[in-house]
């Protein structure tokens, strides 16, 4: 069967979900330096002779675009005042992380300008950003991540609007196909 007008369908609500995407991560400031999550962001729509699926892909960003949208549960016990964020959240991060680098390697990444006691402007020596990357992983592990929700969010609200489209592209697509079988 040739899903002509189905792909066709699929392909507006790819294009829809992944332009609000970025338009949510814009509004959230979620950006780094390369932007990899909002650049790398698309979708493929591949058939066969029995179904359509639609593929999310995130490039670069495919190993923690889902931690920028469900958010990171804190462990608590954060001094000061706050909230802890992450809540609903299905991962965590623990303090054994920060010894693995990982914060390093995303603040690498940020635009961060660090600053001394006096609010004045450090430079971006490795221990500078080894001292960095201990107090935002330190507090990450506290109080979690915001779950932001760009892309649930966004697919949400697409799929919402489109899947009366949807079914009446497959049943065009079914009446032609029954057209076919009967000639």
């Amino acid at each position: 069967m040739q899903f002509r007008n189905t792909i066709q369908a699929m392909q507006v609500l790819g294009a829809n979900v992944v332009t609000e995407a970025r338009r949510n991560l814009k509004k959230l400031k979620k950006e780094t330096r390369d932007n990899t999550l909002y650049n790398d962001m698309n979708y493929v729509v591949t058939s066969d002779n029995t179904n359509v699926e639609l593929e999310w892909r995130f490039g670069g960003a495919s190993d923690y675009w889902d931690f920028v949208n469900e958010g990171v549960k804190g462990s608590g016990g954060f001094k000061g005042s706050g909230k802890m964020r992450g809540q609903g959240s299905p991962y965590s991060f623990k303090k054994k992380n920060i010894a693995k680098g990982v914060v390093l390697k995303w603040i690498a990444n940020k635009p961060l300008k660090l600053r001394n006691a006096k609010g004045q402007f450090k430079e971006k020596t490795q221990a500078n950003l080894r001292s960095a990357a201990f107090l935002i992983g330190r507090a990450i592990a506290q109080r979690g991540l915001t779950r932001t929700l760009f892309f649930d969010n966004a697919y949400n609200k697409e799929i919402a609007k489109s899947e009366d489209k949807i079914t009446e592209a497959f049943a065009e697509d079914l009446e032609l196909q029954i057209e076919t079988l009967i000639k």
